[in-house]
């Protein structure tokens, strides 16, 4: 299977044998095939894939090589069980997994028809105003005991006061759609 045909969940964190030179043509890099990369969410960025090295040079370290969602998710997926380096691995994602909130949000799997495919961490929020509605992509920011905190991605058309960038509480609604249900000024 690709990536895209996996739930973020399942391939968070997972080590990958890659087998497509394509994507070394990519980040201008050369490495024997097959070669290794991990898989991560980075919260800007969204799903990621980190390239570790190959055989002969078995772990990169120092400057990154990152591919993003649309550069990967045609990429199939080949786990490797056994990576000899997986705890020094898991030491880089660290920085990326270090937001408990974070973690937990995405752990709710009632949100995932509301996410964003190449970044779970992105929602899309209903803006409501009389009789007119509006969508809006948002980054989760965190959550409050009354919904999520998210901040807006775009202007809204319906709500002058509503830029990028402003911080809202959204939540699911009793028909089941996620809605923006105040500006929150922080």
């Amino acid at each position: 299977m690709k990536i895209i045909d996996f739930n973020f969940r399942d391939i968070d964190k997972m080590i990958i044998q890659l087998d497509d030179t394509n994507i070394l043509k990519v980040i201008d890099l050369k490495l024997d095939v097959p070669f290794y990369g991990v898989i991560y969410i980075d919260h800007e960025k969204g799903i990621s894939l980190r390239i570790l090295g190959d055989d002969n040079n078995n772990l990169i370290v120092g400057i990154p090589y990152i591919l993003r969602y649309d550069d990967i998710k045609n990429v199939e997926v080949v786990e490797v069980e056994n990576f000899k380096y997986k705890e020094l691995v898991d030491k880089m994602l660290n920085p990326y997994y270090s937001d408990s909130h974070i973690l937990d949000i995405r752990n709710i799997v009632e949100l995932d028809k509301y996410r964003l495919k190449s970044n779970p961490d992105i929602i899309l929020v209903n803006f409501n105003k009389e009789n007119d509605t509006e969508q809006i992509w948002c980054r989760i920011m965190g959550s409050t005991s009354d919904g999520l905190v998210c901040g807006l991605l775009t202007d809204s058309n319906l709500f002058g006061n509503l830029l990028r960038g402003t911080n809202i509480l959204a939540k699911v609604e009793d028909n089941e759609e996620l809605t923006c249900i105040g500006r929150i000024d922080l």
